[in-house]
């Protein structure tokens, strides 16, 4: 007679369950290691497509939107070779290079696969002509002095200096521009305004006949030329005069005019 010990039984329900599960995680992780090696392959494959082989590069390279002149100097600052991976082409570092001119306010660089690249080039708007130290130059409504030109546009407001316009700072500019642009005409000034003439410090000061406009800095325009034909209204001061006369409109609020005449009794 044969006894069967409990312990040396068949496993029960229990074991036999997690055998099963064992076998189950076993094909899951077996299945999960294959997918993942397979979509690992597949993206170095890919990786290997777009950025080193030659399947996807630069054949064509074309800038749009600006005059020849400034298409073509895009162009050679994007330093693009042809044959280089379109997938490495960075946008940032084109755009710095291709900004380096200053005559270009923007540029977008678009990639057109599978061989082309196009610069979308935005160029700088003319607000106003700065003439001095026998150049001219055109600056933009943000103050940017960008380009050097021979005879600018009729349209433009020429204000000529008495310095080289390549020293002026963007602030200083577009102030500078808005006093010229605002300043009255001739006959209300009861004579020609003279070239401004513009400090180290961005201070201005222009001569109106025999009158020295002491204006300081570019701003509050508005109201410094209130000031002015103010005080120019006056029997007193008369620019076309004998007297030499200064108007300091530094502070609008409180004018100071020196040199005029002694009160007779």
């Amino acid at each position: 007679m044969k006894l069967t010990l409990p312990w040396r039984r068949g496993a029960g329900p229990e074991r036999r369950g997690g055998a099963v599960r064992r076998r189950m995680a076993g094909v899951g992780r077996r299945t999960l290691l294959t997918w993942t090696a397979v979509v690992l392959a597949a993206a170095a494959a890919m990786v290997f497509l777009f950025f080193f082989s030659a399947a996807f590069v630069v054949k064509d390279l074309q800038a749009t939107g600006a005059r020849e002149e400034v298409t073509e100097s895009a162009l050679q600052h994007a330093q693009i070779p042809h044959g280089r991976p379109l997938a490495r082409v960075s946008e940032g570092r084109v755009s710095d290079r291709v900004l380096e001119d200053r005559r270009i306010a923007a540029v977008e660089v678009e990639r057109d696969w599978p061989s082309s690249v196009t610069l979308v080039v935005t160029e700088r708007e003319p607000a106003v002509a700065l003439r001095g130290g026998g150049t001219t130059w055109l600056a933009d409504a943000s103050g940017v002095i960008y380009e050097q030109v021979d005879r600018p546009s009729k349209k433009l407001p020429l204000i000529t200096l008495r310095s080289d316009p390549t020293e002026l700072d963007s602030d200083t500019v577009t102030g500078l521009a808005e006093l010229w642009r605002m300043r009255p005409d001739p006959d209300t000034l009861e004579g020609d305004l003279g070239a401004p003439a513009v400090g180290s410090d961005g201070s201005i000061e222009m001569d109106l006949g025999q009158v020295t406009l002491v204006w300081g800095s570019p701003t509050d325009n508005e109201k410094k030329w209130n000031v002015v034909t103010a005080l120019i209204g006056q029997e007193t001061i008369d620019p076309q005069g004998a007297l030499a006369m200064t108007i300091d409109v530094r502070i609008p609020g409180t004018p100071v005019v020196t040199g005029l005449p002694e009160a007779t009794g």
